[in-house]
Order: structure tokens, then sequence, then C-alpha cells
């Protein structure tokens, strides 16, 4: 199982019109630029795809769209998590019906920060979720945005009971490497996959394989390239890389929220990608300015907006 997510999985992000609807178009085009580019799969619903900003049924919506343009030729990891494990549940069935490779839930939020879950509670969600479906069930570790803290004793616990693989998002390389050793001595098919392509270059010399990469949506191409320097060990080539990536999310960055600044990279590219949903909001033009320049002098970019590499 672990060969089938191996690779880059863009967090693709979700193309709303200005008036805040799902803008289908948007969504097949930025589809079709990643696959274009070499992506491996994809993290759809996620926290890049603006999930905790959509209803159920435009969770679903989406999911319908991308599956529909991807046609089976990659695999998908459908993020579900929601905070009641009924509606969870739902769109796992929902997700998995429509051909998903796996299904991914963030652990339930908001009530987490009141200490209202102890881990028994945890634990049975995920079981829950796991015996609802017959894909793989990941555990999407995102602390910053589900208020929720895991361990790698409570990990352990959620492979018994059916958890196959993990997005660990916290951004620790230390956690990382900790929860994949934790979970591979109960299942040795346990997938692990960084959250983070900043960690991508350590994650690989230490055996992870797979790296969801929000930055994988506006530089695909670098990113990929990353990818292919690593399994082709040429460690000056990914050393140049890595550290590129690592210069390009901070620019991605400028406006203070990393998935916004996507929307504005694929449209200096030419890419009609729509726009964000409320609350959210793209890069002014100064900071969309200032990440053209930056990412000009990188060699990212040419002055025309289209991939300097």
């Amino acid at each position: 199982m672990a060969k089938r997510f191996e690779g880059i999985y863009p967090p693709v992000i979700t193309s709303f019109t200005e008036d805040g609807d799902i803008y289908e178009k948007g969504i097949r085009h930025v589809v079709r630029y990643l696959m274009s580019e070499g992506a491996h799969g994809f993290f759809i619903n996620g926290s890049y795809g603006s999930c905790v900003l959509m209803s159920l049924e435009e969770r679903k919506k989406v999911a319908e769209i991308i599956h529909n343009e991807v046609s089976g030729r990659l695999p998908i990891i459908t993020h579900v998590g929601e905070a009641s494990t009924r509606a969870t549940i739902e769109l796992a069935k929902h997700a998995e019906g429509l051909g998903s490779a796996a299904v991914a839930a963030v652990a339930p939020y908001y009530y987490p920060g009141a200490n209202a879950y102890d881990e028994s509670q945890i634990i049975r969600h995920y079981a829950d979720i796991a015996a609802s479906v017959r894909v793989p069930t990941f555990m999407y570790n995102n602390p910053k945005t589900s208020g929720y803290t895991l361990t790698s004793e409570l990990l352990v616990k959620l492979v018994k009971v059916g958890v196959m693989g993990m997005k660990e998002s916290s951004g620790s390389f230390t956690l990382l490497g900790e929860f994949n050793q934790a979970a591979t001595q109960v299942n040795p098919d346990f997938v692990c996959m960084s959250g983070s392509v900043g960690l991508i270059q350590p994650a690989f010399n230490i055996g992870i394989r797979g790296c969801v990469s929000g930055t994988a949506n506006a530089f695909p191409e670098l990113t990929v390239s990353l990818y292919n320097a690593l399994e082709a060990r040429d460690w000056e080539k990914s050393k140049e890389l890595q550290n590129l990536v690592i210069a390009q999310r901070k620019i991605q960055a400028t406006s203070g929220f990393r998935p916004a600044g996507c929307y504005t990279f694929l449209k200096l590219k030419g890419i009609d990608c729509g726009t964000v949903r409320r609350p959210w909001r793209e890069p002014n033009d100064q900071e969309a300015r200032y990440m053209k320049e930056e990412a000009i002098k990188l060699g990212l970019l040419r002055g025309d907006g289209l991939i300097g590499r």
C-alpha cells in the first residue's frame, strides 16, 4: 500500500467565484495544471482546500469535480474530517463511492480546546471511521487547526483500531520521525506522509516517501523536481532545491497566510484558478508585486509570469 502514496500530493486549493460560489472551471484548471507538472496524487478538501469554509454538500461537490477530472489517473486522498463522527462518516462513504484511494480525518475540532474529549473518545471516533469504509483511513494530524495534540502512544492505539496512515502537519521533524517509528512497529505497511515540503529532504532520509505539499499548488514543478532529485540520490541538487523550497514558502506567506498565496502565484502563471472564499483574502496588489519580484529573483518566474526554471 505504501508505494501508492509515494511522491508529491498537492493539497488542492478550492476555487471560488468573487461571490463565494464554487468555481468548477477553476478547480478543473488547477487539477489539469498539477497533473501536467507531474503531481503523483492529490489530497483534497483539506486545509488548503478550505474544508471548514464549506458545507457537507459543497465538500461532496468539490470531491466529485476533482474525481471526475482525474478520472482514476492518479490516487486521491479525500479529507473527510468534521467536528462530529456522523458527518465524518457521511463524507468518508461518499469519498469511497467516488473511488478515493484513502480517506483522511483531522481530529474532531472546536471542542478539544475545552477538554471535551478524552483519549477513549478519539479512539472510538477513528475506529468508527475505519469500520465504515473499505479504503484506508488516515489520521490527519494538524494541532494548529484542530486544537488536538497527538502523541505517539495514542497513534499506536489508533493503528490498532484500523488507522493505516497519516498526514503529519505539526511541522516538527522530530515528531514526524517519532510517529513513523511508533506506527510502523505496529503495522510495517503504515503510511506516514509529511505535511510539509519544507521537511521532505530529511523525511526522505528516514524512509518517508510521501509528502502533502501546499507549495505544490503554486510550484508543482519545483516540488516534483526536488522529489525526483531525492529519488535519484542527487544530494547536491536536492540540497539546492530544498533550500529553494524554503525560500519560496516564505514568499508565499507574504500576506500572512500561505494557502492564499497559491492563488496569486497561479494567476501569475496564467492559470484561471478563481479566488478564495471570505473571510480568507488574497494578497493585495502590493503584496502580489513583492511576491512576483522575489520569485523572479529566485528564478521561479520570469518577468512575464512564466516558469523560469
